[in-house]
């Protein structure tokens, strides 16, 4: 069943039903309810519901919220029709009577459409007014029918009471809230139109506050996504593997970035960093500090001299935001790897028979921070062998410690040779962290 389709017990309608002769402090205290409960999260959909599950059945029998397509899925205000024949997606649906499924089918969750302005619907959304009809008559149930091509709707509507009050925000319509009450219950009042509008006020708060979090989040991951790399080129003698998530979170949308640098036809660089910091500002200073990388790769330093070098950058860069980095290069003829840390997470190399442990490269201080040096560390990479570079995402969550973590991706990588792709995907599965509240950067290079 869908999670926004939400049934009431209709028996209950009599005794939570706020009448016409309710009190002001009765009144009030169900706004101060609704305001606890609508809006717990910045999710749109999960805002819809909530405000259903306050109305029905406490003002209506039946409910449902629409809101603009195109604030859905671009997260713009779209220009109001002044026929009100905008394009709009029902969210969410609540219903307390004996037959819900019917509700169901006549008004079904996601259907996106469009209301003539003929009708109480469209009336709202041209005018930004609360429209009430006390008692819709046959013909307007027929019209909501011809309309949208379903004859249950003639058969539901008539009778019934109707309440629909748009929802506005910065002085845009977003879509609108209607309220239904059966031919048995009471009629709505007038005195039922400044509640709903506060109801419906409230709520076009929090699907605003949703459309900017997301807004901001869609522009933070594409941003992440043009600056980092969409292909890497291919290595001499080395196997190269990678794979990114970004989190599901804006407050965790950060600055992971990793890349594979080809310095001279025997020399590779390997890198991998985490700006600190969240959101679009970390998405920007990740792209300055890899296209610095790549610079200053290109003049074939030590990794720790590298490091020194971009710590300048950083410090330039930001004098309140700090990166994590590891920077290491790969020498085919000799068959080691040269390797300096930034306060990053050590890697782990995996030795041809398959036995897997972290690197013990000296994590020295984040980039950023005003220090001269950090130490360089050199180990061997033999045919077969395998080295693994990552943010801190893939080893920590709320649910492991990063000791944890490491164990299980040692673990992870230990055993018999197998694909690299296929050891990538293992690894992305069985870390990846339920919540996903951090983004995840694996680099994987096996030489041949």
């Amino acid at each position: 069943m869908n999670p926004y389709f939400v049934i009431k017990d209709p028996r209950s309608r009599a005794g939570l039903r706020l009448s016409a002769s309710a009190t002001s402090q009765e009144r009030l205290a169900f706004l101060n309810e609704a305001s606890s409960r609508i809006g717990s999260t910045l999710d749109l959909q999960q805002t819809c519901r909530e405000l259903m599950d306050v109305a029905i059945p406490r003002l209506a029998d039946t409910g449902g919220v629409m809101v603009q397509e195109r604030l859905i899925t671009e997260g713009e205000f779209p220009a109001r029709a002044k026929d009100g024949s905008a394009l709009v997606r029902r969210v969410s649906t609540a219903v307390a009577t004996h037959n819900p499924w019917e509700w169901d089918d006549a008004f079904p969750v996601d259907e996106v459409c469009v209301y003539p302005p003929y009708l109480p619907q469209g009336q709202a959304m041209a005018t930004g007014e609360t429209v009430l009809v006390p008692r819709l008559d046959r013909a307007v149930g027929e019209e909501n029918a011809q309309a949208f091509q379903r004859p249950i709707i003639a058969r539901l509507l008539p009778g019934s009471s109707f309440l629909v009050a748009p929802l506005l925000a910065r002085g845009n319509v977003l879509g609108f809230l209607v309220l239904l009450r059966r031919d048995c219950s009471e009629p709505f009042q007038e005195s039922d139109v400044p509640l709903a509008e506060e109801l419906a006020a409230r709520t076009a708060i929090c699907i605003d506050n949703a459309r900017l979090y997301e807004r901001e989040r869609r522009t933070a991951l594409m941003l992440q996504r043009s600056l980092l790399p969409t292909g890497l080129q291919r290595s001499p003698g080395l196997e190269i593997a990678y794979r990114y998530l970004p989190a599901s979170d804006l407050a965790e949308v950060g600055g992971d970035w990793f890349d594979v640098i080809p310095v001279t036809p025997e020399r590779t660089a390997l890198v991998v960093g985490d700006v600190m910091g969240h959101g679009i500002r970390a998405a920007a200073t990740m792209g300055q500090l890899r296209t610095a990388t790549q610079t200053l790769a290109s003049l074939d330093l030590d990794p720790s001299e590298l490091l020194f070098r971009l710590n300048h950058v950083a410090q330039q860069l930001s004098s309140d935001q700090i990166a994590t980095c590891l920077y290491a290069t790969y020498d085919r003829t000799s068959g080691k790897i040269a390797m300096a840390s930034a306060g990053h997470l050590p890697p782990v190399l995996v030795e041809p028979a398959g036995q897997a442990a972290t690197v013990p490269v000296v994590p020295g201080l984040p980039l950023g921070v005003d220090v001269e040096t950090w130490e360089t560390c050199t180990v061997d990479l033999p045919p077969g062998g395998l080295l693994a570079l990552y943010t801190d995402g893939l080893v920590e969550s709320r649910e492991q410690s990063i000791d944890q973590g490491l164990s299980g991706l040692c673990t992870l990588l230990s055993g018999p040779p197998r694909g690299i792709e296929r050891i990538c995907d293992l690894i992305i599965n069985a870390q990846r962290p339920t919540d996903k509240r951090d983004d995840i950067a694996l680099l994987l290079a096996k030489a041949s």
